[in-house]
């Protein structure tokens, strides 16, 4: 059995509905457009799409953030790490998977405000935000002086490097002159 739809699906129902009722159809769409505003004049603002909330950043802590981020990252851990036949005991479907997700984010909720497995602290131990500015903390990220150190290194690595062939290309040539004079 084939369907073949009609041609025209909004005409078809214009067609079917009363002369009357396709009247005041129309009238009121005409009132819609005479009352808009003109076509050249459209615009939004901000405040028009975001109903007067603005933007601002999340005023929470960077302990509170971690202590999330940390909790987030542990729940997909808990999650993989639970086992698959549990019907018996959060049930089946999809209520079964939301309260075996739910003790998943609890768990990893009340391992995060015990100080978590240190998750956070490996992933933002190089940074942390002081006036909204990234500030290092550690070696790892020592700022400018510490680059200023590690380009000395580098420098320092590579003049060693050098010395040490022309050291090796000196001796490699030392001992072809003494093959080529014990031969005259």
């Amino acid at each position: 059995m084939a369907i073949s739809p009609p041609s025209d699906i909004i005409l078809d129902v214009a067609k079917a509905v009363e002369p009357a009722g396709l009247q005041a159809a129309r009238t009121a769409l005409a009132n819609r457009t005479a009352n808009a505003a003109p076509a050249g004049t459209f615009s939004l603002t901000e405040a028009d799409v975001t109903g007067g909330v603005g933007r601002q950043p999340d005023s929470t802590s960077a302990d509170a953030s971690m202590k999330k981020f940390e909790a987030m990252v542990l729940q997909t851990f808990i999650g993989n790490m639970m086992p698959k036949n549990t019907e018996s005991v959060y049930g089946k479907g999809m209520a079964g998977d939301m309260w075996k997700s739910m003790m998943a984010e609890h768990l990893a909720n009340q391992t995060a405000e015990a100080g978590g497995i240190g998750i956070a602290r490996t992933v933002m131990r190089d940074h942390y935000i002081k006036d909204e500015k990234a500030v290092p903390v550690s070696g790892v990220s020592g700022g400018p002086e510490k680059a200023a150190l590690d380009e000395q290194m580098s420098q320092a690595t590579a003049l060693i490097q050098e010395l040490q062939r022309k050291m090796v290309k000196s001796l490699g040539s030392d001992e072809a002159a003494s093959v080529t004079d014990t031969k005259s």
